[in-house]
């Protein structure tokens, strides 16, 4: 016996988080980009999309980070609760996870678990390193003991 599902009762007919949005909306152009200054890096936060596009949900929320370190700079070393990863856009830099450095360059991916301290350097002089970050954190998953 074959069972079928309609897109209908996938999809709501109705969905409060983005209802009364236009497509213009739901886009953000590049020629509007802002960035912050974090962690010694520039950062321009993707998601959450402030007014526009919520990702936090009951259980679990996400977020993207357009990041670009400038020649010769170091990310201070730092540790939170959400996991990572870092997809490579350009350049290359000296990932650092725990105390191990590995170099990390256009196309690779790498995954950042909770809680591990991590570190980025740019030892080029003249090519920024640019990537894009995508966190995500489970709520229910338990913090470690101290």
């Amino acid at each position: 016996m074959t069972t079928t599902t309609s897109v209908a009762t996938i999809i709501p007919a109705t969905r409060p988080d983005i209802d009364g949005l236009s497509l213009a909306e739901l886009v953000r152009r590049g020629a509007d980009a802002r960035f912050t200054n974090e962690y010694n890096c520039k950062l321009r936060r993707l998601f959450p999309w402030p007014d526009n596009v919520n990702t936090k949900r009951p259980v679990s929320e996400f977020g993207v980070i357009w990041v670009v370190l400038d020649p010769g700079t170091v990310v201070d070393a730092h540790a939170h609760d959400e996991e990572e990863t870092f997809i490579v856009v350009d350049g290359c830099a000296e990932l650092t996870l725990n105390g191990e450095t590995t170099v990390i360059g256009k196309g690779d991916v790498a995954y950042i678990p909770r809680f591990l301290t991590h570190q980025l350097r740019n030892p080029s002089a003249d090519t920024p390193f640019v990537m894009i970050d995508v966190y995500w954190d489970d709520q229910r998953r338990p913090v470690p003991p101290a």
